[in-house]
């Protein structure tokens, strides 16, 4: 089914505990600052349900009834690429998808290494992974990813913690029923928008440490989870917030510290239990899956700051400066290079982990996260540079709409001729809003730390087929069995009449018998 804004608002009435600011929340969906978050998560279920967007998001399942499309396992090459323009279609605009987007990354994790697990130990993971997605599609359930553990001393592994051994969530009682779970995730956003939480382990672990080897999925209203979210960059709310914050008043999704007080899970609900050699795979699969659905969302955040960078040249009348020019062409080179980056990821999958459900190119879409993670920074100097000062000190809605102050603005902030003074206020507004410390922050944190990209980098890459090519342009033997570069052909395998030695000033070195 595909529920409707109405129905998704009703299924957060479901006692689940949450604070902010110091305070329990009585209702989500009423809090003054949560529920501006929760309005743009019911984008979710706004454009399945438009006319325009209906054949994006929504699929048929076996029975032929209507489902989310996000809750789908990911076969071929053309269901990345649809997953993408999802993902791509939703950022661009108010922020849909922003409440599945780490949810269905991992029922998509879920679902290669369930596979894996049954084909190489013989368990039955994956039919708890597909009663599992039939639930979620049949109620078109929000659901959201707790990925990322506390990690307390980083140092030392999971059960070698000093102060306590739940820095990461693990398994402290197994019962005939299920489990019982405790620990912590954080970071994760936009959860208290969300119906489910799907839990998997953030990095790999060793046998010592299979009690943390650990996925599940739960409601998030079940007794013993603690919601207790990070307010919003800011809580500015009508006119005001669209003229002063008008990237945060619109995207704008609480992070949120889940707590698993010894929380009950139903063995039905539970992915992996102890099976640690198989973590790193789980790992793998969800950041590949995430990584992708973070150059999806850069896309739109990338075009808005490289016109935004354009159309401040041009309302400051420095468009045609020659050093205005090179900073856009080189923004709008890194704002292309992500986006076909990670098409390119779609369209070269891999299959490594499971049967046939299709992942990412790993090397490829890490190589676009980190390519705008690293340069996102510099992104940010060069709007700043090209907006100037005011991208900082700009005045804000209120002295806009003093009446006694208004003329001064409007006289003194003006620039180019013909550009509205509110237009450029208002640019510039967004520039501060959208080039703050929390985008910057979040851009090159979310989805994984440039850390973390650079050790998929280095382990996707095929150092063999390198070394090839290293050893074959030395001529060093050990490239001529490689299946690439042990195949080509070379020059000096062409047969030459002998060398016209009548030109002693052309060194004969080379080739002389």
């Amino acid at each position: 089914m595909i529920r409707t804004v109405e129905q998704y608002l009703e299924s957060l009435d479901d006692g689940r505990q949450v604070w902010c600011l110091g305070e329990k929340v009585k209702d989500v969906r009423t809090h003054p600052t949560l529920r501006s978050i929760i309005k743009f998560a019911a984008m979710d279920y706004v454009l399945p349900n438009h006319p325009d967007y209906h054949d994006l998001f929504v699929t048929q399942d076996e029975d032929g009834e209507d489902v989310n499309f996000l809750l789908t396992a990911p076969r071929s090459v053309e269901d990345l690429l649809r997953r993408r323009e999802c993902y791509i279609t939703g950022m661009r605009g108010a922020g849909g998808v922003m409440l599945h987007c780490m949810g269905a990354d991992a029922l998509a994790a879920f679902t290669v290494t369930a596979e894996l697990m049954d084909k190489e130990l013989g368990t039955n993971y994956t039919e708890r992974v597909e009663n599992y997605r039939k639930l979620l599609q049949k109620k078109d359930l929000g659901i959201t990813g707790g990925i990322t553990d506390v990690k307390g001393d980083r140092s030392l592994h999971p059960s070698m913690q000093k102060q306590h051994q739940d820095f990461y969530l693990r398994i402290v009682d197994k019962q005939k029923d299920g489990i019982v779970v405790r620990g912590a995730k954080v970071h994760i956003s936009a959860t208290p928008c969300a119906n489910e939480v799907l839990c998997l382990p953030c990095r790999t672990h060793g046998e010592a440490d299979k009690d943390y080897a650990l996925a599940f999925a739960l409601p998030l209203g079940t007794p013993g989870i603690k919601l207790l979210a990070v307010e919003p960059v800011q809580r500015t709310y009508g006119e005001e917030g669209l003229f002063d914050y008008p990237k945060t008043s619109s995207v704008q999704p609480t992070e949120c510290l889940i707590v698993f007080d010894d929380v009950f899970v139903p063995w039905e609900r539970v992915f992996m239990c102890g099976e640690w050699q198989f973590s790193r795979n789980l790992a793998y699969a969800f950041a590949s899956y995430h990584r992708l659905f973070g150059t999806c969302k850069m896309i739109g955040k990338l075009e808005l700051m490289t016109g935004a960078a354009a159309l401040i040249a041009e309302y400051n009348g420095i468009e045609n400066a020659n050093h205005v020019r090179k900073k856009l062409a080189w923004m709008a080179m890194i704002t292309e290079i992500v986006t076909q980056m990670g098409k390119a990821a779609c369209l070269d999958p891999t299959t490594e982990f499971g049967h046939d459900t299709v992942m990412p190119n790993r090397m490829t879409i890490n190589s676009a996260k980190f390519t705008f993670a690293s340069n996102f920074h510099q992104m940010c100097q060069n709007v700043h540079d090209i907006a100037g000062g005011l991208a900082t000190t700009i005045l804000t809605y209120r002295d806009w709409n003093n009446p006694e102050i208004k003329p001064y603005i409007e006289k003194y902030l003006a620039a180019k001729d013909g550009v509205p003074t509110e237009d450029r206020v208002r640019l510039l507004r967004m520039i501060k809003d959208m080039a703050s410390n929390f985008w910057q922050v979040d851009t090159i944190h979310g989805e994984g730390s440039m850390a973390a990209q650079e050790m998929f980098l280095y382990g996707s890459a095929d150092w063999d087929k390198l070394k090839a090519a290293a050893k074959r342009g030395a001529h060093i033997d050990g490239w001529q069995d490689h299946p690439v570069y042990g195949s080509f052909l070379s020059a000096d395998e062409v047969e030459m009449p002998e060398i016209d030695e009548s030109y002693p000033s052309i060194p004969l070195t080379a080739g002389k018998k």
